[in-house]
This record gives structure tokens, C-alpha cells and sequence, in this order.
């Protein structure tokens, strides 16, 4: 007697699940990732009932409760600001300065770093957020 071997037969795979599992974790990876945001200090800005848009063409100043200064993403001293400014401003044509400061920074600080801005013949922004829900609430954008 002649036996026969029965190979099991190989099923296809499912395409339409393997296409399921690519798109989920496509969705996974998105939602779980962290997008880049402009985090440097922890500051709270002050309110304002207008606000602006402006380009990017230009250096940013933050400074937080602690009196610690940050120009872009470079972190400095104080006592360095005029000379970092003058460098950013050689490297482009660059002359807007936009200062955040966190609304507990002593006011004198901050007229500090409008006075050595100005001084090297930047345009000053001064950086606040525009209340929610204000009726007096204007921005600048259309």
C-alpha cells in the first residue's frame, strides 16, 4: 500500500491586514511623537489686547525670571549680550530684535536689553500673548 504525504498547503498571505497594520502604526508613531516647539526658558508672557505677525527674520531675546538671557538657541551671559548681538547681525542682514521676557523679569532688566538693542540700531518686538476671549482682542493677522 502507497501512502501519500499531504504537505499542508500554504495559505497567501493577507494583504489587506498587513496594509491595516503598516497604516496603525504609521498613526502610532505621528501621535506619539514630540514636535519640535520653541521651548527655551519658562516664561509666562504678559497679555495684550493686539497683536502682530511679523517675519522671522530676525533674533530673538528671551529672558526668564532668573535673569538667565538666551539669543536664538545659544544661552549667554548677561554681560554678553552686546557683543552676541553685533555677531548676529554681522552674519545676515538682520536688524529686528524680538524680546521675550517672562512678565515677572524686573523692568529695568528688560529696558536693559531694549537699550543695548537699540544702541546697535535693531527694531525692538516685544513678545506677548493676545488674551482668549477679550473683547478688546485684535491681531494682526487678516
Amino acid at each position: 500500500m502507497r501512502r501519500k504525504s499531504r504537505l499542508p498547503q500554504l495559505s497567501p498571505l493577507p494583504m489587506a491586514t498587513m496594509a491595516d497594520v503598516a497604516f496603525l502604526l504609521i498613526i502610532f508613531f505621528m501621535l506619539t511623537s514630540t514636535f519640535a516647539r520653541d521651548t527655551g526658558l519658562d516664561i509666562t508672557l504678559p497679555k495684550a489686547m493686539t497683536s502682530e505677525s511679523l517675519p522671522k527674520r530676525e533674533v530673538t531675546v528671551w529672558v526668564n525670571r532668573q535673569g538667565q538671557v538666551r539669543v536664538n538657541q545659544n544661552w549667554i551671559e548677561p554681560e554678553m549680550l552686546r557683543e552676541v548681538l553685533k555677531e548676529e547681525f554681522s552674519k545676515a542682514d538682520v536688524k529686528g530684535v524680538t524680546i521675550r521676557g517672562d512678565e515677572q523679569v524686573p523692568y529695568g532688566t528688560i529696558v536693559t536689553v531694549m537699550d543695548i538693542a537699540k544702541l546697535l540700531g535693531a527694531n525692538i518686538t516685544l513678545a506677548a500673548e493676545v488674551e482668549a476671549g477679550h473683547p478688546g482682542a485684535v491681531t494682526g493677522e487678516p
